[in-house]
């Protein structure tokens, strides 16, 4: 089994007691984040895949009574990049600079200039794409991209049913 780190996007404000029924509704320890882009629990946990491990956190989120929008990667630093990579940290730096590779590592997603932190999948993408990898990393990016695809879809069926299935006519294959 791998550990995986990702968080979820709620639909709706989180109340105190909300909040509590998070931290009460799963056996291990969650993250519950608020902030200007909206509500988010935040997993660390264990399966035999990143899309076993998501979809097992979604069905309890949904359980519990919550809409989840959507799944995003978690957040990494220099450090981390290093460790799940197999590279050294000043190996790491120097792809961040542009000094070692082919340049254009991803830009930071958050932190600020002493501690900046990238999405895993935008890094993922990035070492296989133009740094050579050397190491079989999951595809992330198009497990999220496939997961909150159908988030919306739950979202379009309900509110605006006629226009998912215009949608689904139309991109039949």
């Amino acid at each position: 089994m791998k550990s995986f780190a990702f968080r979820i996007r709620l639909r709706d404000r989180l109340s105190d007691s909300d909040a509590d029924r998070l931290y009460g509704g799963f056996d291990e320890e969650v993250a519950v984040e608020e902030g200007p882009k909206g509500h988010f629990v935040g997993f660390e946990r264990e399966a035999e895949s990143f899309l076993d491990a998501v979809l097992d956190a979604i069905n309890q989120v949904i359980g519990l009574g919550f809409e989840p929008l959507a799944v995003e990667d978690e957040l990494v630093s220099m450090a981390d990049v290093a460790e799940r990579s197999g590279r050294t940290r000043q190996s790491v730096s120097m792809l961040v600079s542009g000094q070692r590779g082919p340049g254009g590592f991803p830009r930071p997603a958050a932190g600020n200039v002493r501690s900046p932190l990238w999405h895993w999948a935008d890094v993922v993408a990035w070492l296989e794409s133009e740094a050579g990898g050397g190491v079989d990393f999951e595809d992330r990016l198009r497990t999220i991209a496939s997961i909150n695809g159908e988030l919306a879809n739950r979202v379009l069926a309900r509110e605006h049913p006629q226009e998912l299935k215009r949608i689904r006519q139309r991109l039949a294959g």
